[in-house]
Parts: C-alpha cells; sequence; structure tokens
C-alpha cells in the first residue's frame, strides 16, 4: 500500500520524466533543462522510497485499523492523465503554443473526470451503485467530449502530414487515405461479422498509424517553401512590390477578373500606352477622381494595352516613428494581363496637401490621374 507521502512524490517523479522526455524531443536532447528535469525526478523518487519503507511513520487508532480494512475504491487512470496534462503544459510553455493548449485541455478534462469519480466513490458502500452515480453525473457528456477531442487531434494530425508532403504527394497520401477507409467501411457493412471487436481493432490500429505518422510529420516541420513563406510573410503589406515588373509573390495567381461593381467610383484604364479615367455616369476622360475621406472606395483598373501593367496609387509619406525618416505610403493592384482588369478598394483617412498630393499611375506609362479626398 502507498502512503500519502509517497504518492505525491511518485507523481512528481512520473511528471518529471514526462516533461523531461518531451522536452528532449521537442526542444534538445542535450539541453540543461532535459538534465535539471532528470534531476527532479531522481530526488522524487528517492525521497518516495524514503517514505514507503518508513511507512511515513504514522502508527494507526482502532478507528483508522477498521477506516483501512474497508473496501477500498478502484484504480483510476485520471491522476496519470492529469499528470500528463501538467507535463503537456509545462512543454508546451518552453516549445509552441498548440502543445500549451492541449496541455491545457487535458489538464481541464482530468481534472473533472478525477473529481467526479472520486465523489462518487464515496457516495455509498455498494460499487456498482457508485458507478451508477458517476454514470449519471457525467456520462452524458464523456462520448461527445471524447469524439470533439478525437477529431481535433485527427485533423491536426493530417494537417501536420498535409504540411511536411509536397502538394503532389499530399494528394496522393490524402487519395490512399480515403481509399482504405472506404474499403473498409465497405467491408464492415457487407459482412456484419467483422463488427464489433475486429471493428475496434482497426480503429485503434489506425489511430496508432495515424499518430505516428503525424508525430513524425510534426517533428520533421513544414515543407521548405511553406516555412519560407510564413517566415518572410511574403503576402504582407510589406511585401507588396508596386514596380512594373512581375512580383514573384504578389502577382502569383493574378486575380485578373472583378466579380464585384457595386461602389465603384471609377474605371482607370490603359490603352496605347496612354492613361485615362472615366467617372462612374459620365463617359466623358476625367484627369481628376474624387472620393470621399474615410470610407471604402473601390476604383476599377482596366489594361486594354498589349502588355502587363499594374494601377499603382500615391498616398503620400509618412514618418517612421521618431527617426524623422519618410516612407511612401500607397498600394497597387496585382499585374493585369491583357484585355483584363482587377478592382482596388481604398480608405483614405486624410486629404492630400499641396506639398504631397495623391494620385494615380502606371509604372511605364506617362501620366497621372489627380486624386482628390475632400
Amino acid at each position: 500500500m502507498f502512503t500519502p507521502s509517497s504518492k505525491y512524490f511518485l507523481g512528481l517523479t512520473g511528471l518529471a520524466l514526462i516533461s523531461a522526455v518531451l522536452y528532449m524531443f521537442l526542444v534538445t536532447p542535450s539541453d540543461l533543462g532535459a538534465i535539471a528535469l532528470f534531476g527532479v525526478a531522481s530526488s522524487s523518487a528517492l525521497v518516495a522510497g524514503f517514505g514507503l519503507f518508513t511507512r511515513d511513520g504514522d502508527a494507526f487508532s482502532n478507528e483508522e485499523a477498521v477506516a483501512a480494512a474497508a473496501p477500498s475504491p478502484g484504480a483510476s487512470i485520471w491522476p496519470i492523465v492529469f499528470a500528463l496534462g501538467a507535463a503537456l503544459v509545462l512543454t508546451g510553455l518552453a516549445t509552441v503554443p498548440v502543445v500549451f493548449i492541449l496541455g491545457i485541455g487535458v489538464l481541464f478534462g482530468a481534472g473533472v473526470e478525477w473529481t467526479i469519480q472520486n465523489w462518487a466513490h464515496r457516495a455509498s458502500a455498494d460499487s456498482r451503485f457508485n458507478s451508477f452515480v458517476r454514470e449519471r453525473a457525467i456520462g452524458a457528456l464523456e462520448y461527445p467530449g471524447l469524439a470533439t477531442v478525437g477529431l481535433a487531434i485527427i485533423a491536426y494530425l493530417f494537417s501536420r502530414v498535409f504540411l511536411t508532403l509536397s502538394k503532389d504527394a499530399g494528394t496522393i497520401f490524402f487519395m490512399v487515405v480515403a481509399a482504405v477507409i472506404f474499403g473498409i467501411g465497405f467491408l464492415i457493412a457487407l459482412k456484419p461479422a467483422l463488427r464489433g471487436r475486429a471493428t475496434v481493432l482497426l480503429s485503434v490500429a489506425g489511430a496508432v498509424v495515424l499518430l505516428i505518422i503525424g508525430g513524425i510529420a510534426a517533428l520533421s516541420g513544414e515543407r521548405e517553401e511553406l516555412a519560407v513563406a510564413s517566415k518572410e510573410d511574403h503576402y504582407s503589406a510589406e511585401h507588396r512590390e508596386c514596380e512594373a515588373k512581375k512580383s514573384k509573390y504578389y502577382d502569383h495567381h493574378a486575380n485578373n477578373q472583378v466579380s464585384l461593381r457595386s461602389g465603384v467610383t471609377a474605371t482607370i484604364f490603359v490603352e496605347d500606352g496612354k492613361l485615362r479615367a472615366q467617372a462612374i455616369g459620365i463617359k466623358k476622360d476625367v484627369d481628376t477622381i474624387t472620393i470621399p475621406r474615410s470610407l471604402g472606395t473601390t476604383v476599377i483598373f482596366r489594361n486594354l494595352d498589349e502588355t502587363e501593367h499594374r494601377l499603382v496609387v500615391s498616398l503620400g509619406t509618412h514618418t517612421v516613428g521618431d527617426t524623422g525618416a519618410k516612407e511612401k505610403v500607397g498600394t497597387c493592384t496585382q499585374l493585369t494581363g491583357k484585355k483584363q482588369e482587377q478592382v482596388l478598394t481604398l480608405t483614405i483617412p486624410k486629404p492630400a496637401t499641396p506639398e504631397e498630393p495623391y494620385f494615380f499611375e502606371v509604372p511605364g506609362i506617362e501620366g497621372q490621374i489627380k486624386l482628390v479626398v475632400p
């Protein structure tokens, strides 16, 4: 029989060991943190051994001896799960947020299950009645909760696999997995004898395989092009290239069609190497476009020239922090192909000044369209 102090220190030993193993796999096996965690595990195991050997130095009274002779509740897995959740929380603090979030979920679920189980064991002296009480208290929440957690884990593991594989390999992997699942489902529906234990074994085997493959993929990281894109943030406004030449990332799969035409203020054309504009409802060319301040306004850019062009709007400059340096403010469309069009949506919070006017232009084309913001 384990003494109270030995239970605490054995739990601390398990927590430290799990944390050390996860730290070695997810951080680095030779780091000082792993050595410290193994040191905590060794020390707590030693103290637990002393507690078991000395029986905590307790002398039991007659009443305590009678209570100790009563049937004890059955073994519970929830303390181990709770310790695993704590280990995941500690590991997530040093590694990635998803491990921390998973640890919080495991801690909460295991804590609720552990509390309900301890309460139910003290409901009466009848173990069957206690099991019934526990089932009535939390049974209706267990299956939906476990299903939600299971689906979330499956989705996450599949996402790690697809982010690690190339686009072609990911497509093949998905088709193979879908075909296997469909085949197993067809056999189970065709052969009722396969239901029951065989179905459970197949499900467990599939879950283990997915866990192994997904874990390896998670440790391997995303494929190179995704890792580079995530690090450099290719599609952010800072990487928007508004020069005449084609941009490697911003112009990738450019959308050269406009589906939403409501709220359009003007249309700007490039035709025969010249820039012109027309206000909405007016067929006459204009050299100035007026849009309201702080309201979303749409401008259509239509390329009628033989080469690709992009529309650029210049919105003055702004000062960078306390450095005094100024940088240009503006935006642009993607590179627009021949006989194609794109939309540019603007929300301008302040009017232009005579020193820094606003205007539309097309790199490589002479001329500008003045932009007025009252």
